[in-house]
């Protein structure tokens, strides 16, 4: 198995991230395009290059939680289109995999007591912008091996399957499975994802309660060997998705006596 750790606010810099991951047997990091550290004018492919070099680690990439190509508007949309075209272009530099991007669910109005999205309800214009963001990404990765990989956060509404399905139509794209998403979810995204493994090509894994997120391995009720074993069985990597290093090697050690470090 393949293991990768994520962004941490602990390690204000590539380096400080590098050598965790590596000093502590992981095969690669997250850089998650949230942090400041990680922006267009304080990253580059170069100085990150080295550092896959010098530590023999590989990189993936998490863009921004916020990032959203779908945007009505269109000059917030070409904001995200921007960050997006710099994620892609320093991920095929790093020869980084895979880049992972959430779906947001946008707008939503209360009405007769229940959520009705703008997403749902201009689904026709939603989808348009979904079509031409599959061209755009198929034109930047043409000859690449990275991947675009969507990943479930708090449920995939019924527009969001749709714009899935249409992305899937592409091998450009591909899915990330977050277990523990899932299961705060309410545990609906995981048919469909699964409906769709032969796109599966990442995961991300952590523990949780009806509370808490993120928990270190062994911390929460989930049923982590069952969802490391389908990692395997479908040569999945996996990041191991707590939020701090202390929560990272104890995770570590749960693996190691799991056997399946």
């Amino acid at each position: 198995m393949y293991y990768g750790i994520p962004s941490l606010m602990e390690y204000p810099g590539a380096e400080q991230l590098a050598v965790f991951c590596a000093q502590n047997g992981f095969g690669f990091a997250e850089i998650n395009m949230t942090f400041p550290w990680f922006q267009a004018g304080e990253t580059d492919a170069g100085s990150l290059l080295e550092l896959k070099n010098k530590y023999g680690i590989g990189f993936t990439i998490h863009l921004h939680d916020q990032v959203n190509p779908f945007e009505f508007s269109p000059e917030m949309r070409k904001g995200s289109l921007e960050n997006i075209r710099f994620a892609l272009e320093l991920a095929c530099a790093l020869e980084a995999p895979r880049v992972t991007m959430h779906l947001l669910p946008g707008t939503y109005s209360s009405m007769n007591g229940e959520k009705t999205y703008l997403y749902a309800q201009c689904k026709d214009r939603y989808l348009q912008l979904v079509r031409q963001f599959i061209g755009e990404v198929e034109v930047l990765l043409k000859g690449r091996k990275t991947v675009f990989c969507i990943e479930n956060t708090s449920g995939f509404q019924p527009f969001h399957r749709e714009a899935i399905e249409l992305m899937l139509a592409s091998e450009r794209f591909g899915l990330t499975f977050d277990i523990g998403h899932s299961y705060k979810a309410g545990g609906g995204d995981e048919q469909f994802i699964l409906a769709h493994a032969d796109r599966l090509r990442h995961f991300h894994i952590h523990d949780c309660s009806i509370k808490s997120n993120h928990l270190a391995f062994g911390l929460g009720g989930l049923d982590l060997i069952r969802y490391l074993r389908m990692a395997g069985q479908y040569d999945c990597p996996v990041v191991v998705e707590v939020k701090e290093s202390g929560a990272l090697t104890q995770s570590r050690e749960y693996l190691i006596q799991n056997g399946l470090w």
